[in-house]
């Protein structure tokens, strides 16, 4: 599970650092729009747009997408009344200004043709100068829409972003005072004006708007009222679903706490505190898999070839080359591990460390290297699993973890109804559960017993003096430097490495393997090497790619834009 996360991000890094630090920092500090409603239906736009840029830039985007029947034509940007370059890639259109940490005003203007719909008795402009799609967000927007000539008949609404922020003047300018609108939200905006005002436009038909958008108005204001009105409700009841899940996290909590208690108990009545390296009915891979919560890595596999020398299956010849002696092997991993080192990867039972890297130098093995490694570590997960030194209580975990799908619609629904703080604690609790349910593997008392033996060795070796290991058997010692470097528990290598280093018998062959104890340690350093190269060498490549288009249009009519910095 631990690599497993890593893995994970440094994926997620990979994939998005390099995008972060390729991108143009800044802030859009006040955005102004005046659209000019024409007698002929063209609308002439002008708009402000205020950046503050925060390190090196080329200049702005804009992105304006066109309703159907309509079009954008004569895009034209100046700062101070000086000209700027103007790119069009379809809808996007980059503005030329290069810079570094500095803050510039830049106005656009364009025409948007036939972009007024008259009808019988009113005509509209309706209209998204952003969707969706809009990556950027605007501090401070504000739009305006004037009519031909000053009018006091006149009709609007603001939909999503917009709505509630319209004001009418005198003369009948409509001002959207938005505000703080974020990326990816819409605000189309709606006027109407008396089509008597537009004697030049062609007609988009015969029937009569006004009471549509009064009726739009109603119906928005009806939705506002249902929706408080439901959102009272479950600010009512949140607190009982908050509490009532939170005491059911408790219950959980406590039988578990229960259950060690009672572990603890036992164990305390069976265990025994021995000195010497514990012996416990597993093999040393499965020791290191079990302590190490399930992870098997490049320093297990060295231990895994180590614990081979040591039971004699294998004989090095030197710190680079083993020979298999033995293939009557204990268990069904160390059969893979002599398959996969001495026949694969090596030839006819000898195994040299440089094997590995002629081996994966070849991407066709790639695959096969990460196969063999994790049959290995699946064969060591079976032989701990066998041993059953968790309860089989997998039914139950799960049943607890699909209990969080219960607050999954009350966090949806106090999401919509911007209850944020409530939704907040029941995602919260929701995970607690979830976390609960994958860590709360219980150890039988022999799995308890096995851990606490492992881990009472651990803080008495640390205080292990020359003397007392110079007492212990030669696989006693071999075990507990396997151990230590299986776990990479720095403590215990660098104690096994002083013990060695402070005992002269250990500078001459151990009469009791033939094996010197200072070999052993070079060996694990060199073969731990190899086999980390290795690792890196067949883990799959990851390539990601970054780019972006023009948005498709999210507003009404399919129009839409955005606006951006390069």
């Amino acid at each position: 599970m631990k690599k497993l996360c890593i893995t994970i991000v440094a994926m997620l890094a990979f994939m998005i650092f390099p995008i972060i630090s390729l991108a143009v920092e800044y802030d859009i500090e006040k955005t102004d729009i005046h659209a000019y409603l024409q007698s002929d239906g063209n609308i002439q736009v002008e708009e402000t747009h205020t950046y503050a840029f925060d390190g090196d830039f080329n200049g702005i985007t804009r992105t304006l997408i066109a309703k159907k029947g309509t079009e954008i034509q004569d895009m034209k940007a100046t700062e101070n009344g000086k000209a700027l370059n103007v790119e069009q890639e379809d809808n996007l259109y980059k503005v030329h200004r290069k810079g570094t940490d500095e803050t510039v005003t830049i106005d656009l203007t364009y025409t948007i043709i036939n972009g007024v719909e008259v009808y019988a008795d009113m005509a509209q402009f309706y209209w998204p100068f952003f969707d969706q799609s809009n990556e950027s967000d605007y501090n401070n927007l504000n739009i305006y829409i004037h009519p031909p000539k000053p009018t006091r008949d006149v009709e609007f609404i603001g939909y999503d972003s917009a709505w509630d922020t319209g004001k009418v003047d005198k003369d009948g300018v409509v001002h959207f005072a938005m505000g703080h609108v974020s990326s990816g939200e819409k605000g189309d905006v709606r006027v109407a004006y008396d089509s008597s005002l537009f004697t030049g436009a062609s007609s988009a038909g015969d029937k009569s708007i006004r009471q549509e958008i009064l009726s739009d108005i109603e119906k928005k204001e009806a939705e506002i009222a249902a929706f408080n009105k439901r959102k009272e409700l479950f600010h009512r009841i949140a607190p009982f679903v908050i509490v009532g899940f939170a005491l059911y996290l408790l219950s959980l909590m406590m039988r578990r706490s229960q259950y060690k208690r009672q572990i603890k108990s036992e164990l305390e009545r069976q265990f025994v505190d021995s000195f010497f390296v514990p012996k416990t009915g597993l093999s040393m891979p499965a020791t290191i898999q079990y302590m190490n919560n399930g992870v098997l890595d490049t320093h297990a596999l060295t231990a895994a070839l180590l614990d081979l020398v040591r039971k004699g299956y294998v004989k090095e010849n030197d710190q680079e080359t083993f020979v298999v002696v033995n293939r009557k092997t204990d268990h069904e991993h160390e059969q893979i591990l002599l398959t996969w080192l001495f026949d694969i990867i090596g030839k006819n039972g000898t195994f040299r460390l440089t094997d590995l890297e002629t081996y994966t130098k070849n991407k066709n093995n790639h695959e096969s290297y990460q196969k063999y490694f994790a049959n290995w570590k699946k064969s060591v997960k079976r032989e701990v699993d066998a041993k059953e030194l968790y309860e089989k209580r997998d039914n139950t975990r799960m049943t607890v973890g699909l209990s969080s799908l219960i607050l999954l619609p009350f966090i949806i629904l106090f999401g919509i109804h911007e209850l944020y703080g409530w939704m907040l604690a029941a995602i919260v609790l929701a995970g607690y559960v979830i976390v609960f349910a994958i860590i709360d593997k219980r150890k039988t008392v022999e799995g308890a017993n096995i851990k606490a033996q492992w881990e009472r060795f651990e803080v008495k070796f640390a205080d292990l003096v020359p003397t007392e290991w110079n007492e212990w058997l030669d696989d006693d010692q071999k075990r507990a430097f396997i151990y230590g470097l299986g776990r990479n528990n720095h403590t215990i290598q660098k104690k096994s490495k002083t013990l060695m280093e402070h005992v002269p018998q250990y500078n001459q062959l151990n009469h009791n393997s033939g094996t010197n104890m200072l070999l052993f340690l070079m060996i694990a350093s060199s073969a731990h090497t190899h086999f980390d190269k290795a690792e890196a060498a067949t883990m799959p490549n990851i390539s990601t790619g970054s780019g972006g288009t023009p948005g498709a249009g999210g507003g009404v009519g399919g129009g839409g834009g955005g606006s951006g910095a390069f």
